[in-house]
């Protein structure tokens, strides 16, 4: 993929996730939690947090899931998500996530 296509493919899927989640409230971290179809309860932002460590979903994926109201495909593992985000070059840059953001939450090392 061009460089230049790429920023704009990023740009855009960080516009979509300001719109989708919108500010830093224990309610859009329970969206969040619930749009992942993650079980259970979770009062805080830390415990949505670490419930959302645990899932393996590609962003660009959740997002695209989010605007077409399909569900979210869900790897059962990082080592799975890594080879599907490497092959499809849908590598979302870690430098342009904000520690301890709910997207940061999503992020997983896969290179």
């Amino acid at each position: 993929m061009a460089k230049n296509k790429k920023g704009k493919k990023i740009n855009k899927a960080i516009q979509q996730w300001e719109e989708y989640f919108g500010e830093d409230t224990l309610q859009n971290w329970q969206k969040l939690v619930t749009d992942l179809n993650i079980r259970g309860t979770y009062c805080s932002k830390t415990q949505c947090r670490k419930a959302i460590k645990k899932v393996w979903v590609n962003i660009f994926d959740f997002l695209e899931a989010m605007s077409s109201g399909t569900p979210v495909h869900k790897f059962p593992n990082q080592r799975a998500l890594a080879d599907y985000t490497l092959s499809n070059e849908l590598v979302f840059p870690r430098r342009r996530i904000v520690s301890g953001t709910p997207m940061a939450a999503l992020l997983a090392n896969i290179m």
